[in-house]
């Protein structure tokens, strides 16, 4: 069954045709508790937030586009009052259920949590608390610890993984964040490089790159370590525990050498707009996290958009040249077998 699915995706991609759409990822609110370095959800209010009416009419229409899969993103999705309400509108449609989170309330929530989410990914991006607070803006650390092991306790099958963002503020932590997550009995670790460059995760204007960005030196300093964390570490890396290969590792370095004019930009595969698109908390539709809405579910039906502007979208984009697939941080390339709704 997964195969044939997987077809139907590819198939779509060769063809510009969205026969399915495995994959939605959902912002159940805009607002967010931490105040991260790399992002300005915080800033947002969440007065413009879909209701819940609004949601409903949004799990209506997964099932009939082929959707497998939904993420629950943000903004902090655990911030929403009636997140579990939201969870139970899709759920209801046979629908599986991931869950991005900072984990900052996921202690008080985890019964509720476990219950709805088979996957849980925790942003992770910092292994001390000094850190964390200076990346993240709160101080959390160890209610984040806390939250993960309450969930290991009540519902060990949950599958939990750490996320982190590594940029200027963390960059030396990246072996100390890999142990970290052992010690938090964490199923698995990625890492991504920091959006310098797109109007995504909230913000109203581009952020100041000089900010996250690295120094020539940094970034010498930084390919060392990415060099020795893959020696050290491949047993890690041959489990799946760093979820990321060492080729994917080696890309952090190289994307933030690009920055600096000294290497080009790692190249993009990709097919994220074939198989997925992002509803934000206000209803704007995205292809991707990175590109610009092309649509509203409070102006279109999201079949409306999928089976038109996303086509139109995907017919005027090259990858290869268009500035933001060449500066993109998370490009997600399925294949025949290996999908993430599978």
């Amino acid at each position: 069954m997964s195969l044939a699915f997987n077809t139907l995706v590819r198939v779509g991609e060769l063809t510009n045709r969205t026969i399915v759409l495995p994959v939605v990822i959902f912002f159940p609110t805009s607002r967010c508790n931490s105040r991260c370095v790399s992002c300005d959800w915080w800033k947002a209010s969440g007065a413009d937030d879909l209701t819940l009416d609004e949601i409903r009419a949004l799990a209506v229409a997964l099932p009939g586009l082929g959707t497998r899969l939904v993420l629950f993103s943000g903004g902090e999705p655990l911030l929403r009052p009636e997140v579990f309400q939201v969870a139970e509108l899709f759920r209801a449609r046979g629908l599986t259920l991931h869950l991005h989170t900072s984990g900052v309330h996921l202690e008080r929530m985890a019964a509720d949590v476990s219950r709805n989410f088979s996957r849980v990914i925790v942003s992770l991006d910092a292994s001390s608390e000094a850190l964390y607070r200076a990346v993240r803006g709160v101080d959390a650390l160890a209610l984040v610890e806390k939250g993960v092991a309450r969930l290991r306790t009540l519902a060990p099958d949950v599958q939990v993984l750490g996320r982190s963002t590594i940029h200027r503020f963390n960059f030396r932590d990246l072996p100390d964040l890999i142990e970290h997550a052992r010690a938090m009995s964490l199923d698995g670790i990625s890492f991504l490089p920091a959006d310098v460059a797109s109007l995504a995760f909230g913000r109203q204007a581009p952020p100041n790159a000089s900010l996250l960005a690295l120094t020539h030196e940094e970034v010498a300093e930084f390919d060392s370590i990415v060099g020795d964390v893959i020696t050290r570490f491949d047993e890690a890396f041959e489990t799946g525990f760093i979820t990321d290969s060492p080729e994917k590792l080696r890309r952090l370095p190289q994307y933030y050498a690009a920055l600096c004019g000294r290497a080009p930009f790692p190249a993009v595969a990709c097919n994220a707009p074939y198989m997925s698109v992002v509803v934000e908390a206000n209803g704007a539709v995205r292809p991707c996290f990175f590109h610009d809405a092309i649509g509203s579910v409070r102006r279109d039906p999201l079949a409306a958009i999928v089976r038109r502007n996303l086509p139109a979208f995907r017919a005027s984009l090259s990858m290869p040249h268009d500035p933001v697939c060449r500066r993109c941080v998370c490009s997600m390339k399925t294949g025949w077998r290996g999908a993430p709704w599978a």
